[in-house]
């Protein structure tokens, strides 16, 4: 997975398919950091009850909707419908 020219680290790319495998849609991607290789993901799908059971290495869940990777401060955000 890029975006914009920019590899996703694994963790990342990881948890968007877990999401877009469960009906989850990315309505915003950017880069927020280009030297890191830090990026931006926000998804638009519906809560599952496995949700709170996901466990990526090097994923860290801030909240019921924000999700860091460790390796490069990458984010994943959720909007819930």
């Amino acid at each position: 997975m890029e975006v914009e020219d920019i590899k996703v680290c694994e963790p990342i790319s990881i948890l968007v398919n877990i999401f877009l495998n469960h009906g989850f849609k990315i309505i915003e991607q950017k880069v927020t950091d280009y030297h890191f290789h830090e990026l931006y993901f926000k998804l638009e799908g519906k809560y599952f009850g496995g949700i709170d059971n996901i466990n990526v290495d090097k994923i860290i869940r801030h909240n019921t909707n924000i999700f860091l990777c460790s390796c490069h401060w990458s984010i994943v955000e959720l909007v819930y419908t």
